[in-house]
């Protein structure tokens, strides 16, 4: 990150909706189910008033499925998508969230630098399973991850 950078991240508000439609689209990720995904939340990454990355929540209780990590090409390499995973697990963490799932095709390097862990999809939560995202959405062939974020509220509590 330099200096010069003018974005910010915040919780999206529902006329986000097609600016994050257009970079997940532009990004070839998943975007049949964002109107009907249960309790679906983005956090968004604007340049002045232009979304430029977002990442997506649907929580299963303790649980949650990280969805859709996506950043503009025009802005990658930047550590937009740390701060954006990181400002997700921050609120989570403080909503009392233990562990996040994902799937993940091409940036398992990535998560792995943040934390995660590849797991076997036997190994998810029941109702995670059950999401569109892991039936239908997301191919077999998209590699597991998972983080607890147990520890990180403890860092918080005792801290």
């Amino acid at each position: 990150m330099t200096a010069s950078n003018t974005w910010s991240i915040r919780r999206s508000k529902s006329t986000d909706l097609d600016g994050v439609r257009k970079l997940l689209t532009g990004a070839g990720l998943p975007v049949l189910d964002l109107e009907n995904a249960s309790g679906l939340r983005f956090w968004v990454t604007e340049d002045g008033n232009r979304l430029i990355g977002a990442i997506g929540l649907e929580p299963f209780g303790a649980a949650g499925l990280l969805r859709s990590l996506v950043v503009s090409p025009s802005h990658r390499q930047q550590g937009l998508g740390t701060a954006l995973v990181a400002a997700l697990e921050r609120e989570l963490t403080a909503e009392g969230v233990e562990a996040l799932v994902l799937l993940t095709e091409t940036a398992e390097s990535f998560f792995e630098g943040m934390g995660y862990t590849v797991t076997d999809r036997a190994h998810v939560p029941d109702a995670i399973k059950q999401s569109a995202e892991f039936r239908s959405l997301c191919p077999a062939s998209a590699v597991c991850m998972t983080k607890s974020l147990s520890s990180a509220r403890a860092r918080v509590s005792h801290g």
